[in-house]
């Protein structure tokens, strides 16, 4: 059995977290709850590197925490036959549209994990911007990612959680 990274788990407890925070701890399902679509929403991210390849469809978890000034946008989908995950997350300072560095988690910055097929990575001090449009839940990114990977492109969600 093939064990997750810590890029992957990192990812997995964000949305794990996003999906607990807007049900309020309730057990019970609720229509608030972030409930991916079929199909999934139109992307256009370009990955260049180890893992490369377009994704035009990705089924979205979207959340911004408020009180917490944080934003976590999770992308699943396929990356030239593989499984992806694509985790867009600004840990601290998020104050709604607009453009913000992509680093690492360290930098109180943007950060960008992937996760498609073998591939695991993630961004770093100075990897590059993330754009969050007007509407509040797309955008657009170009990051450097560990292991030579790049990602250029824009992305959209279903819809976005508050809490």
């Amino acid at each position: 059995m093939r064990s997750l990274n810590p890029a992957a788990l990192l990812a997995i407890a964000c949305i794990a977290l996003a999906a607990c925070s807007s049900q309020g701890g309730s057990s019970s399902p609720s229509s608030a709850s972030p409930t991916p679509r079929p199909g999934g929403a139109k992307q256009n991210l370009v990955f260049t590197g180890p893992a490369a390849g377009t994704v035009i469809e990705a089924t979205t978890q979207c959340q911004v925490f408020t009180p917490q000034n944080q934003l976590n946008f999770a992308l699943t989908g396929k990356l030239a036959g593989q499984d992806l995950m694509l985790n867009i997350h600004v840990a601290g300072g998020y104050k709604g549209p607009g453009t913000y560095p992509i680093g690492s988690l360290l930098d109180g910055a943007g950060e960008v994990r992937l996760q498609a097929g073998s591939y695991a990575g993630a961004s770093s001090s100075g990897a590059g911007t993330l754009i969050i449009d007007s509407d509040g839940k797309s955008g657009s990114l170009d990051s450097d990612l560990s292991g030579g990977e790049h990602v250029k492109g824009t992305f959209r969600c279903d819809q976005v959680q508050t809490g």
